[in-house]
């Protein structure tokens, strides 16, 4: 039997699965845990209460989520500081399906969209599964990575259909600069393009640092979040996704987008009608977050002080990025290493596209006593390396 080319044809493990498969039984000290429900953060016993609420036996679809939802989530972004008119939300189950959405309302077969590189691979998934071609464009291995303009030009080529920007971005925790958004913008409105704005990691500024979201106003613009990072609950499948853009087209829009998400009406009941409750819980949970976030990387800059490595300045987000700077050192090299012998996971950066350096990414959510001991590890295997000159 053939199976379409939409999955890959080879689904057997890489190397780093391999040698976490041969180890499985044993333990292992895995700093890419990024699930915050196994991360040891509190959640009240009762957050959850609402979803029993008699008033979930009712079904009542609605292809952009409950009117009740869209407004509490408007509500929350107004404590963020961004207005926002609810009849412009679209909720759906996660951002990947936010993304399947957007890539069936604006691309056919065969066109393409202009995604960060580095990036995120899941990305790359999605668009295949939509039949649809990713066409990297290159941020510059510099101290906040800016957008390569004429990289990015280059690989637009005639089929694309629009642009991703994730902000802050995921692995290397930077905010885009004013200066690379507006010029991102005006290639969009130059070339009709749609401007998608992955807003996830957005309530997860770090300290002096402020998410100011901005959009082209002449250009059809989708911003989006959702529950799995603002409240650590990516159990309960809510994201939203913020529609822009100039009147007219916005409208015609509003209309293909609610036939995509009439045929799917993927978002639940219960979730969506115990929003208001859900969302007063986000102070709390940002606040433990972020100082999990902020201390596990201030062991990392301490525990990792090291000639063999460096690590790179961030603005947001939850991950963290170090540079294997000893040469001759292929990262997934390092990470098959750390497995074996320190049993310790981290990711090496081939699973982000870096188009060059050697680069690990470690998640800052593990409780604090495991990073510690994984960092401790990780310099005990890097110090040994200079012992062996």
């Amino acid at each position: 039997m053939t199976f379409s080319n939409r999955t890959p044809g080879d689904l057997s493990l890489n190397p780093i699965a391999g040698a976490i498969e041969r180890l499985k039984g044993q333990s292992i000290l895995d700093l890419t845990e990024s699930n915050p429900t196994r991360c040891g953060f509190d959640y009240p016993s009762d957050l959850l209460s609402e979803l029993s609420s008699p008033a979930v036996l009712r079904y009542e679809p609605f292809p952009f989520g409950h009117p009740r939802a869209c407004r509490a989530v408007a509500d929350y972004l107004k404590t963020k500081g961004h207005a926002v008119d609810p009849d412009r939300i679209v909720l759906t189950a996660s951002t990947s399906e936010a993304y399947s959405f957007l890539f069936k309302l604006l691309g056919g077969p065969g066109d393409g969209f202009l995604i960060p590189t580095p990036g995120y691979p899941l990305l790359d998934h999605l668009l295949q599964m939509e039949g649809l071609e990713m066409l990297p464009y290159p941020l510059r291995t510099t101290e906040g990575w800016p957008v390569d303009l004429e990289k990015t030009r280059q690989a637009a080529g005639t089929g694309c259909r629009g642009l991703v920007v994730v902000n802050p971005h995921n692995p290397t925790g930077t905010f885009l600069s004013r200066k690379d958004q507006e010029a991102l913008g005006d290639l969009c409105e130059k070339n009709q393009w749609a401007y998608i704005s992955d807003e996830v990691f957005a309530d997860y500024a770090y300290p002096g640092r402020v998410h100011n979201p901005w959009v082209p106003a002449q250009v059809l613009s989708f911003r989006m979040g959702g529950l799995s990072k603002s409240l650590g609950l990516p159990q309960l499948k809510l994201s939203w996704i913020l529609l822009d853009g100039p009147s007219a087209l916005l409208e015609e829009c509003r209309d293909r987008l609610e036939l995509i998400a009439d045929t799917y009406l993927s978002v639940n009941t219960p979730v969506q009608l115990a929003l208001e409750g859900l969302f007063r819980f986000a102070p709390l949970f940002q606040k433990q977050l972020m100082d999990r976030v902020l201390e596990n990387r201030r062991l990392l800059e301490e525990g990792l002080n090291l000639n063999e490595v460096r690590l790179w300045p961030a603005q947001g987000g939850w991950y963290a990025l170090v540079e294997i700077t000893k040469k001759g050192l292929r990262d997934d090299q390092v990470v098959l290493e750390l497995i074996e012998k320190h049993r310790v996971l981290v990711q090496p950066g081939a699973f982000y596209d870096f188009s060059e350096g050697s680069f690990l990414v470690l998640s800052l959510l593990p409780k604090t006593q495991d990073f510690r001991e994984g960092v401790s590890r990780m310099a005990d295997y890097f110090k040994g390396l200079t012992q062996k000159r």
